[in-house]
């Protein structure tokens, strides 16, 4: 078998795993109404979507650490097993308790993309990366795609059980993907000994942050239970960080983002997941707001979601050609040109919203720079890592990411909540506060296009330091 052969067989074992981690994270959008009227409760099923995305968050650096003690390789294919399992005891139960628990171990799948960067750096060396990198990410958009489109198709077709068994069948296909062609790590556990007790915190800390954002607005944001929560995950933080700067070799390691690539790579992935990948909650209430409010345009659920799906697939071809400017020109270029497109797409939706064929294709060129910017981060990232914490520092960056979104998610319903339409007992955000929503996206978008400027003119040939 060639070099080339193994290289491209090595991307795709890759690629099959991100399009796994993906398509789970979209699949439960589906269902979402046939769990609904099953449960009956709206509240109780979303946590089918908060849950699974906390867990992934809380403890995708963790992986990545211990896929960076123990084996890349052996990590990831033990994350797709638990994937799988847990996606076969939600397939198989009626009880909505364990259809959660199943669920909520899905949420280990939010470590698969720190493991495949981590994994792809391993294999093929810093030069081949960035545009490796993109490739994999690309999956992320047919993921989201085909959990959207193939997941309602099987749940129309057959009931909400069978994306649950569909998604166990990817995790097993990727897993034995992964064994077959990716090569199996060497365990890095040379060194002063990992202070495992550091990394304790760290996963609870941040997951019950992470439920203050998510559950704030159904608890009330100043309720005992919700204040309760953030600040126990703002203690627990707190906590972490102290042990992490004392300790010689700590499980998570913060010092990392005093090198200035990382630390800008993460203000990038922070501005960014506050403004232009809230692409999704502003533009399904913008779609489906009635004709009347002047600024909706009375969709369908189903109508706004066939809306976003040319996006997710032309935003295939965005990671590559992010992956490839990194690799050339350095990632601020890339970052930049990314910014600058996903920008210029907003200040489109300012200008006109008016017909589905405008919006579809503005979704185009927002998500189509978006996809830029989520791929070239976590390559700049990688690049200035030291070799044996690519995947916990990957993972920090997911944590970021599901943080902020959380952030800019309440930071968008503040903004459309600031004017409102109404008629009869329907309420509905107003234009203007859609245009002031828009703008502070555009605002915040600018503002990660001037960080990114802070970034060495050229990464190729950095180090970790």
């Amino acid at each position: 078998m060639t070099a080339r052969t193994q290289t491209t067989l090595l991307i795709g074992a890759l690629w099959i795993a991100e399009v796994t981690g993906s398509f789970e994270s979209a699949m439960i959008l589906a269902a979402l109404k046939k769990l609904i009227e099953e449960f009956g409760d709206p509240a109780m099923v979303g946590w089918l979507i908060t849950g699974y995305l906390i867990v992934g968050a809380a403890i995708a650096a963790v992986v990545g650490r211990l896929g960076d003690l123990f084996g890349r390789r052996q990590t990831l294919v033990v994350v797709l097993a638990i994937g799988a399992i847990g996606s076969l005891i939600s397939a198989l139960s009626d009880n909505f308790g364990v259809l959660l628990a199943g669920r909520l171990m899905q949420g280990v799948t939010g470590a698969i993309l720190p493991l495949c960067i981590g994994l792809v750096h391993e294999n093929l060396g810093k030069d081949r990366a960035p545009m490796a990198i993109g490739l994999m990410i690309s999956g992320a958009s047919i993921g989201t795609a085909a959990g959207l489109v193939v997941g309602g198709m099987i749940v129309d077709q057959f009931n909400w059980h069978g994306i649950f068994f569909a998604s166990a069948g990817l995790c097993v296909a990727a897993g034995l993907a992964t064994l077959g062609f990716v090569p199996k790590s060497i365990r890095q556990l040379a060194g002063p000994a990992v202070d495992w007790v550091s990394g304790l915190a760290f996963a609870p800390g941040v997951a019950l942050v992470l439920i203050y954002f998510s559950t704030g607005k159904n608890w009330g944001w100043t309720s005992s239970w919700s204040l309760a929560s953030l600040f126990a995950g703002l203690l627990l933080i707190a906590w972490w960080l102290y042990r992490s700067l004392t300790s010689e070799n700590p499980l998570i390691a913060v010092r990392s983002f005093g090198n200035r690539t990382i630390a800008v790579g993460g203000a990038v992935t922070a501005l960014v997941s506050m403004s232009t990948l809230q692409i999704s909650v502003f533009f399904s209430l913008l779609l489906q707001a009635p004709v009347w409010t002047v600024a909706g345009l009375g969709l369908t659920a189903t109508m706004a979601g066939v809306a976003k799906l040319p996006s997710n697939l032309s935003s295939t071809f965005a990671g590559p050609l992010g992956g490839w400017l990194a690799g050339r020109g350095g990632g601020r270029n890339a970052l930049v040109i990314g910014g600058l497109i996903t920008t210029t797409g907003w200040v489109l939706v300012l200008v006109d919203a008016s017909s589905f064929a405008i919006v579809v294709a503005e979704l185009i060129v927002i998500s189509f720079g978006a996809t830029m910017l989520f791929s070239v981060a976590p390559t700049i990232i990688a690049q200035a890592s030291p070799p044996g914490r690519i995947s916990e520092i990957s993972g920090m960056l997911t944590v970021i990411r599901q943080l902020f979104l959380g952030i800019g998610a309440q930071m968008v319903a503040t903004l459309l909540a600031v004017d409102v339409v109404t008629r009869g007992s329907e309420t509905y955000p107003s234009p203007f506060a859609y245009q002031l929503t828009i703008m502070v996206i555009i605002g915040l978008c600018l503002v990660a296009i001037l960080v990114a400027f802070a970034l060495p003119k050229n990464l190729k040939s950095k180090e970790a330091t």
